[in-house]
């Protein structure tokens, strides 16, 4: 989705609340309505991996080995609040693919680009009551509700196979908003006419501080790591377990009350991991 991380995501879900532009008051603020968030994000790689932008980046099992890829990723999110504490939310993206491989031993140098619908999810989040005055809990649940994935140069769609769960603690103390989270991802096994693969589950924690400067004006940066268990093929292990951690720095401006732009740079450190991710996001009040 490209996407970016957690307390940039809530910051901004709290914006879209909003009527006044970015405060500490401001944030607190919900309205029954829609709100939109478009998300550009550009990944290079720089390892063997493909990867999943959304709900989380995921490093993506594949049955060909790459030296590179570059991808530009499209992600639309709706929100609609039905209650104070309850948000329904629907998501799509696709993306531009651009993989690199060496082939005849060493000797050809090889690109294959494709350009494809990639997943919609469907979810709810909850914010709890505050708790001793301090934190604020929120829970997001959500699930595939259509994944379409290639191996073995066959392109197949998939029904409810990945599931997400994530639990946050927010606190807010002027001028600084903080975040810790964890959550996971559930993913079953796909059946391909050439065999079973298992993309293996996921876990995820972090903590994120987002600084704000000006009615309009806020700086974030948060720190995330997320691990995956090993892929499998017709129960043979295709790959080790991933250790992904990435930093990321980003700022958000709101234009007005009803509309906002961010931007945001995520770096890796691990060979797991992307080198760096750049994304710009758009987020609309309606």
């Amino acid at each position: 989705m490209f996407k970016r991380i957690l307390l940039s995501i809530f910051i901004l879900f709290s914006l879209s609340f909003a009527s006044d532009p970015i405060t500490l008051d401001s944030l607190f603020k919900k309205q029954i309505g829609l709100r939109s968030i478009t998300s550009i994000s550009y990944l290079s790689s720089g390892n063997a991996y493909i990867y999943n932008m959304y709900p989380t980046l995921l490093a993506q099992p594949d049955t060909k080995t790459w030296t590179d890829t570059k991808q530009l990723s499209i992600n639309q999110t709706f929100i609609y609040t039905i209650a104070p504490k309850f948000d329904i939310l629907i998501a799509g993206n696709g993306s531009y693919k651009q993989n690199e491989y060496v082939s005849n031993f060493g000797f050809s140098y090889n690109t294959e680009r494709s350009f494809d619908f990639d997943s919609l999810w469907i979810g709810g989040i909850y914010t709890g009551d505050s708790i001793g005055g301090v934190f604020v809990p929120q829970v997001t649940l959500q699930s595939g509700i259509l994944q379409r994935e290639k191996h073995f140069n066959e392109n197949k769609n998939f029904t409810f196979k990945s599931f997400s769960a994530q639990f946050a603690l927010k606190n807010y103390s002027d001028p600084v908003v903080s975040s810790i989270y964890i959550g996971g991802i559930y993913n079953a096994n796909r059946n391909f006419d050439y065999g079973e693969l298992e993309y293996g589950n996921s876990i995820n924690f972090g903590f994120d501080m987002s600084v704000i400067l000006s009615p309009k004006i806020s700086l974030d940066a948060g720190l995330g790591q997320r691990y995956q268990t090993s892929s499998k093929f017709e129960g043979r292990k295709t790959s080790n377990s991933y250790s992904i951690p990435t930093f990321s720095l980003g700022a958000t401006y709101s234009i007005n009350s009803d509309t906002a732009i961010s931007v945001s740079g995520t770096a890796g450190g691990s060979s797991s991991a992307p080198d760096s991710v750049f994304t710009i996001s758009l987020w609309k009040k309606f």
